[in-house]
């Protein structure tokens, strides 16, 4: 948990802040470094909110930075992101009511981005919030950018078909987990409002039945990103969405190459967060990691201005740490933990989930990716305020076969484990299948497109009994871990972050009670539950803490780890002459 909130209008109020996330990159290996609770300042003076961001010293304008990623995104359309490569990406084109300034050294202020401050606690009392548009927004066809489009995009993450994104918002303005019982969104609930939301004029007012004092936090995320209700191509909107910043989709070829181009109508006045120094961006898709690092190594010089948003493979580790290579390099940590989830609507018998936490072999699985990741066994991640270091499972950093076969009573048990098809994912299913043989277990590998890699398993009736999976906490708060990962309630057809699809009447109820504590108290009640999940449930196998060790290449200036998301960030990057 961070430090305590208390009320946002009063002024700038620091807090314990960890990064913006979610799901983790089906790309990504495992970055390590040394885990901090990082911290920052939420900003409600106007004055932060406004544009231009502040210049980065030495940059220069123009150019084109290139992306060498493995597979598509998942999702382009605002309101279905939630994996850090397309929140990375989307940056760039979807604005949202509230952003992040960041500037590389941990420090992060969040402010008014779409919106003239970071919210109005109106009644001092967290219940009603208050967001004003500032002037001059405008579409990547010149059209203006109104509330309505907000307040329209917000209503698209109603729709039961649609769950891929964020639930905050939905969940507070329905004040229920089922959201969508009543409204469901502007193609199945035609002309009606959505719950908790009024309109005057370019100002949105959220109205919540409970204190939602993390609101300014939720509205940052990209279910707040404008749409044009007349260009809302739906499923199709996943290709080209409508930009609201400084880029805008010229050409997407699904699945090889999409290039953005500047948005003319993209005021920077307006804008305190991005710079958009390059002219474009192009992301070319189908390379892998190894490929990816080799390349941005050799430092060809088509490849100058590339960046890559998946870890350096451990192959390629020893190249890159000393000499001009190691400057090209960063590397940190980062609030996700990796997770083996157990599908426990398949895997129904506690024994065979415990079991599989005392066969895991963590120090082989770590020093398979070159040791750049952190050994952990806990739910919370190391970055977040009230973490605390245990392991339920204690079998030291090997495992203990021995107590995984007692647990099994000698019994072969056969699992299928769903994972992305790409060659990390390929190394780490091949391990797990060795490793999970000796206690009893008979691993079925099942490899998964990438692109649509969460959207399958995140359907509830998978055929999956384990699962790979990453989550970053949203903001600084374990409230934004367990109530998303092991509360049952949320559980749905489609569109499911509780991969688990573990559903505990005890775990629920404390998670209700933890919501209504002072964030101070609140603070040990999640780590305690922390433990009452594995300990007495043990829906996953909590693998390592994730960290970050991306490359770039000579020409690129101005980047670092994004403390929001976690990769390389675009918001200051620039091409070197």
């Amino acid at each position: 948990m961070r430090r305590k909130l208390g009320a946002l209008s009063a002024g700038v109020l620091a807090v314990a802040l960890v990064a913006t996330g979610c799901s983790e990159t089906t790309d990504s290996e495992d970055g390590n470094g040394e885990a901090v609770v990082q911290t920052g300042t939420i900003a409600t003076d106007p004055a932060e909110s406004q544009g231009p961001a502040k210049e980065v010293p030495g940059a220069t304008k123009g150019g084109v930075v290139k992306i060498l990623h493995e597979s598509e995104f998942a999702h382009l359309d605002p309101q279905k992101i939630y994996v850090s490569d397309a929140l990375s990406f989307a940056t760039q084109f979807a604005r949202t009511l509230t952003g992040y300034k960041e500037d590389g050294t941990g420090k992060l202020r969040l402010v008014g981005d779409l919106a003239t401050n970071a919210g109005e606690d109106v009644n001092s009392d967290c219940k009603t919030w208050k967001y004003t548009l500032k002037d001059g927004l405008k579409f990547d066809d010149g059209s203006p950018i109104t509330a309505q489009d907000v307040v329209y995009g917000i209503s698209r993450s109603f729709d039961p078909d649609w769950g891929d994104g964020p639930l905050y918002l939905q969940q507070w303005l329905a004040d229920s987990t089922e959201y969508n019982t009543t409204y469901k969104g502007p193609f199945q609930s035609a002309g009606a409002q959505v719950p908790g939301v009024t309109v005057e004029g370019n100002t949105i007012t959220f109205t919540f039945a409970k204190p939602r004092c993390e609101t300014p936090y939720a509205v940052a995320m990209p279910t707040t990103a404008p749409v044009p209700a007349a260009k809302d191509t739906k499923a199709d909107y996943d290709l080209k969405p409508v930009s609201s910043g400084p880029y805008m989709i010229q050409e997407h070829q699904y699945d090889q190459f999409i290039n953005l181009v500047r948005n003319p109508h993209w005021d920077a006045a307006t804008d305190p967060i991005r710079n958009a120094y390059p002219d474009g961006i192009r992301v070319e898709f189908g390379t892998n990691a190894e490929t990816a690092s080799n390349r941005i190594i050799a430092n060809a010089p088509d490849d100058q201005s590339a960046i890559m948003w998946s870890n350096v493979p451990a192959a390629n580790l020893p190249k890159t740490q000393s000499g001009e290579v190691a400057e090209r390099v960063a590397k940190g940590p980062s609030q996700y933990v990796e997770y083996l989830y157990i599908n426990n609507l398949r895997v129904t018998d506690l024994k065979v989930r415990q079991a599989l936490n005392y066969a895991v072999d963590r120090d082989a699985l770590i020093k398979q990716t070159g040791g750049i990741h952190s050994f952990g066994a806990s739910l919370m991640s190391p970055t977040l305020s009230g973490y605390k270091d245990y392991n339920a499972y204690d079998g030291g950093q090997t495992g203990d076969v021995e107590k995984a076969k007692e647990l099994l009573g000698g019994q072969t048990v056969k699992l299928t484990y769903a994972f992305p098809n790409t060659a990390a994912h390929q190394n780490r299913a091949a391990l797990y299948k060795e490793m999970l043989a000796k206690a009893g277990f008979d691993i079925v590998l099942n490899p998964l497109d990438s692109a649509t890699y969460y959207a399958t398993v995140g359907t509830k009736t998978n055929q999956f009994d384990l699962i790979r999976g990453g989550w970053g906490a949203d903001w600084p708060s374990a409230a934004t871990v367990f109530p998303a990962l092991f509360d049952g309630r949320s559980i749905r057809d489609t569109g499911n972050n509780n991969l688990a699809y573990f559903n505990a009447e005890d775990v629920n109820t404390e998670i209700d009670r933890i919501q209504t504590l002072p964030v101070a108290e609140a603070e040990g009640a999640w780590q305690a539950l922390d433990e009452k999940i594995m300990r007495e449930h043990a829906p996953v196998v909590p693998l390592w803490y994730i960290g970050n060790y991306e490359m770039f290449g000579s020409k690129i200036g101005g980047t670092f780890l994004s403390d929001s998301f976690g990769h390389l960030t675009l918001n200051t990057i620039f091409v070197k002459p």
